[in-house]
């Protein structure tokens, strides 16, 4: 058997996909990973935490604790292969487990690419209230984060201001950013309102709870407290680090893929000694700096190579995962953009990835862009297709089709073709293949162009399921407050 299973097929969920890591390597990189928790440690500088830690068996040593592998293998057991998502009415579950692989945007850029000017600025209220909008309109980007960090509110209100903006516009499933618990139990409190109580909402979540620890192998104390709530409270939890290759991480990859998985873990032993059996997703950004340019890139082979690689890892785990994909380093929209989100979602799309994050992000997790986030809709559209495979069978191989019609004979017209073209092609609603002469016609537009027409569109007129008046009252009363 060859050691590295690259574009190796596989069945499962009768998705195409691959396999970057044989087992034997998963397995050496796991025991490395016991080895940091076990010998090197991990600091967690919320006291809370460390008891917590010392009483399940774990040798504390300042603000350092040092992880017996018994309790880290529990956790790993402990915590469910999958979970379930529900949109804002409690309906259309998404399945979080395995293979099944669901797109959405980022939290916390700065700046925001203007629609209308083009130019560059500072992160709004209003472009995460677009943003919203604009997944809510799209069919293939399947849930929502906050995209940036809001500038023109205070600062330690934005993450409320950033979710009363994503809910009053979207249906669809949100992956929540706070800085504080206080943030928290605000944004719990509106979305019970919207689910009709808070046991409704933890029976049918439509949302996540995202926090980071801090490369190299660090937990402050503000992600240790919003990781103790969450788990306190039940909510499906993201905890998952940025271990940068030759910065905050070591510069091979498989140091990188340790280290990572090692802060993973760290805090999956945390989540499910708060709350045995909480739905936990493991993975990261994982790629590398670039030594020239000193940024964390996101356009790099090297990132997709170990993302792909620590899904393999979680998949060998059985546990749920969080990607990166749809994000790029290019400053505009443009080819670089183009191959860089391809690239990136197709990998993510083949190593079955549950919860693939940043979509949307450019300028290496700078700025925002909405002709960005459209443009990848497309591209996962184009992706879902090729990884749904295809389905043999009596029926799809036509024979009496291919009998009826004969050699020299015309399908266009057969019964056969008309009621299933529908269903096998993929139809693009940005990619162009009209002859010349009508594209000409159609006024010669650009890919960016098409991309601004079809933004400015949806913002124009669509219009998301408003929430009842009720509900609003209870969301806007939170606001109020603050």
């Amino acid at each position: 058997m060859l050691e590295n299973q690259l574009f190796a097929n596989k069945s499962s969920q009768d998705k195409v996909g691959f396999e970057v890591l044989s087992e034997s390597q998963i397995r050496d990189i796991h025991e490395a990973s016991l080895e940091i928790l076990q010998e090197t440690g991990v600091n967690f500088h919320l006291k809370e935490t460390r008891d917590l830690l010392d009483e399940a068996g774990c040798r504390v040593k300042g603000d350092r604790v040092y992880f017996p592998p018994g309790l880290v293998e529990w956790a790993i057991d402990a915590a469910p292969a999958q979970t379930y998502l529900y949109d804002r009415e409690g309906k259309n579950p998404i399945t979080l487990g395995g293979n099944n692989v669901t797109f959405g945007l980022g939290p916390t850029l700065l700046n925001m690419r203007d629609t209308e000017t083009g130019e560059r600025r500072p992160f709004r209220k209003k472009d995460t209230a677009d943003a919203a909008k604009l997944v809510d309109a799209l069919d293939n980007i399947d849930w929502v984060m906050g995209l940036g960090t809001i500038d023109d509110v205070p600062h330690e209100h934005s993450d409320r201001h950033e979710f009363e903006a994503m809910i009053k516009n979207t249906t669809k499933p949100i992956v929540v950013w706070s800085y504080t618990n206080e943030g928290v139990e605000d944004i719990i409190e509106m979305a019970s309102a919207v689910a009709g109580s808070k046991e409704e909402l933890l029976h049918k979540p439509f949302i996540v709870s995202y926090s980071e620890p801090i490369s190299p192998l660090t937990h402050d104390k503000d992600a240790s407290r919003k990781l103790l709530l969450t788990a306190e409270y039940g909510l499906p939890t993201v905890h998952t680090p940025i271990p940068q290759a030759g910065a905050s991480a070591p510069v091979t990859l498989a140091g990188q893929l340790a280290q990572g998985n090692a802060e993973n873990l760290s805090a999956l032993v945390v989540s499910q000694l708060k709350n045995e059996g909480l739905p936990f997703f493991v993975g990261g950004v994982i790629s590398i700096m670039d030594m020239q340019t000193a940024v964390l890139a996101y356009g790099a082979p090297e990132k997709e190579l170990a993302t792909a690689a620590y899904m393999d890892i979680a998949h060998y785990y059985e546990l749920p995962t969080w990607g990166t994909a749809g994000c790029t380093d290019s400053k505009i929209v443009d080819q670089q953009s183009g191959i860089e989100s391809t690239l990136s979602v197709l990998y993510s799309a083949l190593s079955g990835a549950n919860l693939v994050h940043d979509v949307g992000y450019m300028e290496s997790a700078s700025t925002g862009s909405l002709e960005q986030i459209a443009m990848v809709d497309e591209i996962v559209g184009m992706i879902k297709k090729f990884t749904d495979g295809i389905e043999v069978n009596d029926y799809t191989l036509a024979l009496d089709v291919i009998d009826e019609v004969g050699p020299e004979g015309d399908h266009l017209t057969h019964e056969h073709t008309m009621d299933n073209f529908k269903e096998v092609a993929w139809h693009p609603t940005l990619m162009d293949r009209d002859v010349p002469d009508t594209w000409m016609d159609k006024g010669s537009k650009s890919m960016e162009e098409r991309l601004r027409e079809k933004v400015q569109e949806i913002l124009e007129e669509h219009e998301p399921k408003p929430l009842s008046e009720e509900v609003k009252e209870k969301i806007e009363t939170v606001i109020d407050r603050l």
